[in-house]
């Protein structure tokens, strides 16, 4: 039995991968849905502390506040641990396939860039990359007021219950520290879209990857499985979503040689624990989801357009093939 299964892994190294994150999260279903009913006024309670401001995802800012009501521990324990089970499925992959060297290969990717990459072009990208993210939330929170047909003198202005000084301190602390990122890209980023990249080319690669990083979700969002059309019409727009946010990552990633940092980083950008997305929302603006999921799709389609023409369908690949070479010979180095 053991072998048979060491030898499916073998063959099919990303689906084990992500069969094992779907099975931890499952596992961890039963656990959540006791914290959660156990204490069910975790929401109300937090909103209090936080006079309305909520549980965000950066870890750092919101770890010490659940702490201070019923449950928080707990609560914060899952939310921790279900995003968790990508980075252990990986982990868990890598011993099956390679034991500790394949733990090294895969925590080797855990850089800011690979060492060919200078520190100015490094940096540069980097820049580019959060710049980018805040740009598309900012647009979209502007592009809600018009839709929603907010006048143009209402729609910069700011709405938020961060101070200035949370919001930049979320902002930059989010990039490494931001539960899903942290949690989650070391499974994602780091095991499998490398072996997607090897096998297919970098925009297919992200498009496989995008698919089942949603349905991954399927366990994960207990809350939109009330029914088949919520299901249905959640999954839909998530998984499209996550196929554009899959190729942004990639290109980024390789640009850099392969970085698990930067699919942090962008990731925690995503989850938007300061609330750029809204940031310029009125108070009035009454959206409907179907609406909001479409403008949302809509910038970020018109972003990886701008990346396919300027790239191609490769998306940087030549660095990433060539820093994973390094990588490989690298590791070897350290076993003999």
């Amino acid at each position: 039995m053991i072998t048979k299964f060491k030898n499916f892994a073998q063959k099919h190294q990303v689906l084990t991968f992500w069969l094992l994150a779907i099975l931890f999260a499952i596992i961890i279903i039963p656990a959540a849905l006791l914290v959660f009913t156990s204490f069910p006024n975790f929401g109300k309670d937090i909103m209090e502390v936080t006079d309305g401001k909520g549980y965000n995802t950066n870890i750092l800012y919101s770890l010490p506040i659940a702490l201070k009501v019923s449950g928080g521990a707990l609560f914060a324990l899952i939310l921790l641990a279900w995003p968790a089970t990508s980075s252990i499925s990986a982990i868990i992959t890598s011993l099956i396939l390679k034991g500790k060297q394949g733990v090294k290969e895969l925590f080797g990717r855990f850089r800011f860039w690979a060492p060919e990459i200078s520190f100015k072009k490094g940096i540069s990208i980097w820049l580019q990359a959060i710049l980018l993210i805040a740009v598309i939330k900012l647009v979209y929170s502007v592009s809600l007021n018009i839709a929603g047909g907010i006048p143009i003198s209402e729609s910069f202005t700011i709405n938020t219950n961060y101070t200035f000084g949370e919001i930049i301190f979320i902002f930059i602390t989010c990039l490494l520290f931001d539960g899903g990122g942290l949690m989650e890209e070391l499974g994602w980023r780091g095991f499998a879209l490398p072996r997607l990249q090897k096998k297919y080319n970098p925009l297919t690669a992200s498009i496989i990857l995008g698919t089942i990083w949603s349905l991954w979700h399927v366990p994960i969002k207990l809350d939109v499985l009330s029914s088949f059309t919520n299901f249905a019409v959640f999954y839909l727009d998530f998984t499209f979503v996550a196929i554009l946010y899959s190729i942004i990552i990639t290109y980024f990633y390789n640009k850099l040689g392969g970085s698990v940092l930067i699919g942090i980083a962008i990731h925690g950008l995503y989850n938007d624990s300061t609330g750029l997305a809204g940031i310029f929302n009125s108070g009035s603006l009454d959206m409907s989801d179907t609406i909001e999921s479409l403008i949302y799709a809509g910038i970020f389609l018109v972003v990886v357009i701008f990346i396919l023409i300027k790239e191609g369908k490769m998306l940087g690949f030549k660095e990433e093939r060539d820093s994973e070479q390094k990588l490989e010979i690298s590791n070897t180095e350290l076993v003999t």
